[in-house]
């Protein structure tokens, strides 16, 4: 029979990744994202039918040896257990491949001469980038710009998070310069966004003190699995939220992010210390945040409220005239007002971006 181009790129995922949940499979199929999931099945079946792939009684697919013989030079980037945890964990990584691949992002199982954005899985990243600890949950990195993103199926956001592990991804001692990530990307059920970055930002304000400090020891000794919910570090860089339905836009604001910075305010500098905003036109203290970066929310947050505490001491009249301004996105918006002793203070505003359709007149 002949292969429609979905149907094949189907079959190449599954040759390289192994196996994939058939959920996923019909979203794979859905190249025009039209959610018609009962037509995305009859795309499928063919599939099983003639004998290319096989689908498990737990709805887990696989390759079988026909369709392996239509690509005869690929082979699979990662190994795959039969059962358990690590099996999940697999599918999580072919998940992620997926979104990947339905954004032009291609995957790759090592380094490319490129500035072009491409995926590498987890697995081979080990290989490539040592010292990574072996309890880090990332499904991958996204190599874009000469940027390194750690990219993280975090679904409802109730993942056991090892605070300690993911730290790992941005060593300097035990990895290095060329391997160490610049942030991550946190990719979560679309319908629960708003409910899930709240949720990460009240856990990393709670412990603020302890998580935002920038020195940290480094060690390639094994660490003690975490049953943590999921918290952010200094470390971590740029900790970006988003959805499947949102990643394209996501993508395209973080590779665009720095450029938007730099052009967002006319007049002042840019800033590199985040607890203090990234650019200042003083008394103006801007946290400029086109991206969705829940980091820079958290230490917008911990700014204003550190900026309450002294007003009411003995600091309030050398600090009266200074003023902490968040952008954001309109749909960034609710999160950003999460904190009501915040966007209380006359001492704070808030702007919203313009949408990227308005015209210059709008």
């Amino acid at each position: 029979m002949k292969l429609h181009e979905n149907q094949l790129n189907l079959i190449l995922h599954l040759i390289r990744l192994n196996i994939m949940t058939y959920e996923d499979c019909l979203k794979f199929l859905d190249t025009e994202n039209t959610g018609d999931m009962i037509a995305m099945s009859y795309v499928f079946r063919p599939l099983t039918k003639n004998g290319y792939v096989v689908k498990s009684k737990d709805g887990v697919v696989a390759v079988l040896q026909k369709g392996r013989d239509l690509f005869p030079e690929e082979g699979p980037l990662i190994s795959v257990a039969s059962r358990g945890k690590p099996r999940l964990r697999v599918l999580h990584v072919s998940r992620v491949c997926m979104w990947m691949e339905k954004n032009g992002v291609p995957i790759s199982g090592e380094l490319l001469d490129t500035e072009e954005p491409y995926f590498i899985p987890s697995a081979r990243w080990r290989d490539i980038a040592k010292g990574i600890l072996s309890t880090t949950r990332f499904a991958g990195v996204l190599l874009a710009y000469e940027k390194r993103y750690a990219v993280y199926d975090i679904g409802d956001g109730n993942m056991e998070w090892q605070v300690r592990a993911e730290s790992s991804l941005f060593y300097y001692r035990y990895g290095s310069f060329e391997t160490k990530a610049h942030g991550m990307i946190l990719i979560c059920e679309h319908c629960r966004r708003d409910e899930i970055a709240k949720q990460i930002i009240r856990q990393t304000m709670w412990s603020r003190k302890s998580l935002l400090k920038e020195q940290y020891s480094e060690t390639d000794k094994p660490v003690r699995y975490s049953r943590s919910p999921i918290k952010l570090r200094a470390q971590y860089e740029h900790v970006y939220l988003t959805t499947p339905a949102l990643l394209a836009t996501s993508l395209k604001r973080i590779y665009d992010e720095e450029e938007t910075i730099e052009t967002t305010i006319d007049d002042g500098e840019r800033a590199y210390n985040p607890k203090e905003g990234n650019w200042v036109d003083w008394p103006n203290r801007y946290f400029l945040n086109p991206a969705f970066n829940i980091l820079l929310l958290v230490y917008f947050f911990s700014a204003a409220k550190g900026l309450q505490h002294l007003l009411m001491g003995e600091w309030a009249d050398h600090i009266s005239e200074l003023k902490y301004i968040l952008c954001v996105h309109q749909e960034d918006l609710e999160v950003a007002k999460m904190y009501p002793d915040v966007t209380g203070m006359k001492e704070v505003s808030m702007y919203v971006y313009r949408p990227d359709e308005d015209s210059e007149e709008d």
